[in-house]
């Protein structure tokens, strides 16, 4: 196995994470940028500031089963015979990933 495919594989296996970031205010007039805590799902709005295109596309990528996700207060189906109008969580793994296959690939 050449070394390169055996190193796509390691980094492949290793888990993808999104910081919850604070920007803080020395006192000499720096801003210092701070990692709070690890995000696991994050909103359409935000997958779309990460990848880097509409919201709309980002919808489509989920619909197309690209990236991941959920809505985790759902019901199955509202009296007025509509879906649900939860919001949609979307797996910060997957959309990092996501990302990092369409940046190889030349289409970011």
């Amino acid at each position: 196995m050449p070394a390169e495919s055996h190193a796509a594989r390691k980094r492949d296996e290793l888990p993808l994470f999104v910081w919850a970031t604070e920007v803080r205010q020395t006192g000499d007039g720096r801003a210092e940028l701070v990692a709070r805590k690890p995000v696991r799902d994050l909103s359409v709005k935000k997958a779309a500031e990460i990848i880097g295109c509409p919201r709309e596309v980002v919808w489509r990528i989920f619909r197309a089963g690209l990236i991941t996700g959920s809505k985790p207060g759902a019901i199955a189906v509202r009296k007025v015979g509509c879906g649900s109008n939860a919001a949609l969580r979307l797996d910060a793994e997957s959309v990092l990933r996501y990302k990092e296959s369409r940046t190889q690939r030349g289409l970011f």
